[in-house]
């Protein structure tokens, strides 16, 4: 049986937030956190849902400006109530948590600072950009772009596209679906690739037919590929 303790905290856990829309097989999703986390899941159909918490227990909708017009649907973290404006102080904010179910042929834009970010089966176009933040995006099938300043990265597509990626110091890691071809250019200025070191210059690899281009640059983090296909 449940502690009269336990049952009295169950019940006033608060409920998250949530919010369900009709936006098509291909909508464009744009999602902004400070603090907290974003995951993502592709699913089945034409609807993007919604679910958001507050670390603290307090009610979240005040903290979200949320819209949806036609396909377009956005999410945005603010740092205190939406309805002061952009200009609240952001000192420390407490996490949001967003939980975000799309369909798989969504376009998805992301953005965030100090929050983790992974993004599971989307096969639309990909842009993320963090600070102080983890990305781990999996399952894609479009373009990807990745931006962090301090956020290792991890790509493990299942059909690889172009892909960019920047980081200063986060590490990136990518592995290549079966038999997929890609030309890697990596930039750095005292990062390492696949163990080796990279000081100030670029090195390039083909795998395969070198189909898709992979770029990617980071000031001093590390760059490990992993493939089955021969390397030229």
């Amino acid at each position: 049986m449940l502690s009269t303790a336990l049952i009295v905290v169950l019940a006033s856990a608060p409920a998250p937030a949530s919010w369900r829309f009709e936006a098509g097989a291909t909508p464009e999703v744009s999602l902004s956190a400070i603090n907290g986390s974003i995951q993502v899941e592709a699913v089945e159909g034409q609807t993007v849902s919604v679910e958001a918490r507050r670390e603290d227990g307090a009610d979240v909708k005040p903290f979200l400006d949320v819209e949806h017009d036609g396909d377009e649907v956005s999410v945005s973290v603010c740092c205190g109530p939406c309805e002061e404006g952009r200009a609240s102080r952001c000192d420390n904010p407490v996490p949001v948590h967003l939980v975000v179910k799309l369909p798989r042929g969504s376009e998805l834009e992301v953005s965030a600072v100090g929050a983790p970010v992974k993004v599971t089966g989307v096969t639309g176009s990909l842009e993320v950009n963090t600070v102080s933040g983890d990305v781990s995006l999996l399952g894609s099938r479009g373009r990807l772009e990745v931006a962090t300043v301090d956020g290792s990265v991890e790509l493990r597509p299942d059909d690889l596209e172009d892909t960019e990626v920047s980081t200063v110091s986060g590490n990136v890691k990518l592995k290549l679906p079966r038999d997929a071809g890609a030309q890697v250019e990596f930039s750095s200025v005292g990062g390492r690739f696949n163990g080796s070191g990279v000081s100030l210059g670029s090195i390039e690899r083909r795998y395969g037919n070198g189909g898709s281009a992979v770029e990617v640059n980071t000031v001093s983090g590390s760059f490990d590929l992993q493939s089955d296909a021969a390397t030229n």
